[in-house]
C-alpha cells in the first residue's frame, strides 16, 4: 500500500509539480513538522528533518535525487548564511575572554571524537566483518569526520531558544573553530587511508591541502567583507543593506566553490570581520539577514532528511552508524 502511494506521488511529482510548487510544499511540510515537534518540546530542527524523510527517498519520494540535485545551490546558500551568522558571534572581546578555554575544549572534543570513532570502527569492524585494513582505513576517515561539529543543527537550536551567556558563546566559538580542525584531520586521514589500502598518496599534498583551504577561504572572506563595508558606508537604506550583504555572501560562496575551498570558512570570516570592524553597521546587517534566512534554513534541513535512503541501508552500515554516534 505504502509503495503504491509512493509510486503515485512520484508520478505526480514528475509530471505536475514544478519547482515553485515543490519549494512551497517543502517549506509548508517542514514548518508543520517543526510545529508538531515543538509541541512535544523537541527542537524544531528534528521536525524539519523528519519532514524531509517523509517527503524523500525513504518516504513518498516526492523529493527524489533529481530534485535534491537541482536544489543544491539553496543548500549552499543556507550553509553560507549559517556560517556568516556564526562569524557574527565571534567578537574580539570574546576571544580575549575565552580564548584559552576555546583552544582546550576544541582540541579535547575534536581529537577525542577522532580517536574514539577511529578505534571503535577499526577494532569492532575488524572483529565482526573481517577485512581489518578496510575497517581501519574507514575508521580513520570517519574519525576525521567525527571531529567536525555540524554548525547548522547546533546553531538552529541555539537560535530557536534565543540562548545567551557564556555557554552559548563557547559553543558557537567551538562550532566556528572546529571547521578548521576538521579540515586538517580529514586532509591527513584522506591521504593516509589510500596508503593503508595499497594506493599511492602524497604526504606533501596532505599538508598543503588544509593550509590551502584555510588560507584561501579566509582570504575570500576578508576580500568580500572589506568590499561590503566599503559599499555599505555609503548607504543607510535597509533594502540596499540587505541586497548588498546577500550579494557579497553569494559572491564569496561562489568563489569558494570555484577555488574548491571550504565555503563555511569564507562566510564565517566575513561575519567575524564585520562584527569587529563595523560594530554599529553589522548589527543592522545581521538583524536583516536573520529575518530573511529562516526559509532557507527550513529548506536546508528538509533536504538533509530527504537524502536519507532507508532502502539501501545494510546491517553493516547500521552498525557503523551506531559506532559513529
Amino acid at each position: 500500500m505504502f509503495d503504491q502511494l509512493s509510486d503515485a506521488f512520484t508520478r505526480i511529482s514528475s509530471v505536475h509539480l514544478n519547482a515553485l510548487f515543490l519549494l512551497g510544499l517543502i517549506l509548508f511540510v517542514g514548518a508543520m513538522g517543526a510545529k508538531v515537534f515543538q509541541k512535544m518540546r523537541i527542537p524544531q530542527v528534528v521536525g524539519y528533518i523528519i519532514a524531509g524523510i517523509l517527503l524523500g527517498r525513504s518516504g513518498l519520494n516526492i523529493i527524489n535525487s533529481e530534485v535534491i540535485e537541482v536544489l543544491v545551490p539553496f543548500n549552499y546558500f543556507a550553509l553560507g548564511l549559517i556560517g556568516f551568522m556564526i562569524g557574527g558571534e565571534l567578537k574580539s572581546e570574546v576571544f580575549r575572554r575565552y580564548g584559552k578555554q576555546f583552544l582546550v575544549i576544541l582540541l579535547s572534543e575534536g581529537i577525542s571524537a577522532f580517536l574514539a570513532v577511529f578505534l571503535l570502527v577499526g577494532i569492532l569492524g575488524s572483529l565482526i566483518f573481517g577485512h581489518s585494513v578496510y575497517y581501519w582505513s574507514l575508521g580513520l576517515l570517519l574519525g576525521a569526520i567525527a571531529s567536525a561539529t555540524a554548525p547548522a543543527a547546533t546553531t538552529d537550536v541555539l537560535w530557536e531558544y534565543k540562548t545567551r551567556g557564556p555557554l552559548t558563546t563557547t559553543v558557537l566559538g567551538i562550532v566556528a573553530l572546529d571547521d578548521g580542525l576538521a579540515l586538517v584531520l580529514f586532509a591527513l586521514a584522506s591521504s593516509i587511508a589510500p596508503v593503508m589500502l595499497g594506493a599511492h598518496s602524497s604526504v606533501i599534498s596532505a599538508v598543503i591541502r588544509p593550509v590551502y583551504e584555510i588560507v584561501i577561504g579566509v582570504l575570500i572572506g576578508l576580500i568580500f567583507s572589506a568590499a561590503l563595508i566599503t559599499i555599505l558606508r555609503k548607504y543607510a537604506d535597509k533594502d540596499k543593506i540587505l541586497v548588498f550583504s546577500l550579494c557579497s555572501i553569494l559572491f564569496a560562496l561562489g568563489l569558494a566553490l570555484i577555488m574548491n575551498v571550504d565555503m563555511l570558512l569564507a562566510a564565517m570570516t566575513m561575519g567575524v570581520v564585520l562584527i569587529n570592524k563595523e560594530v554599529r553597521l553589522s548589527k543592522e546587517i545581521f538583524k536583516l539577514i536573520s529575518g530573511f534566512a529562516t526559509p532557507f534554513y527550513v529548506l536546508f534541513f528538509v533536504l538533509v532528511g530527504a537524502k536519507f535512503d532507508l532502502h539501501v541501508t545494510t546491517a553493516g552500515a547500521i552498525l557503523i552508524a551506531v559506532l559513529f554516534l
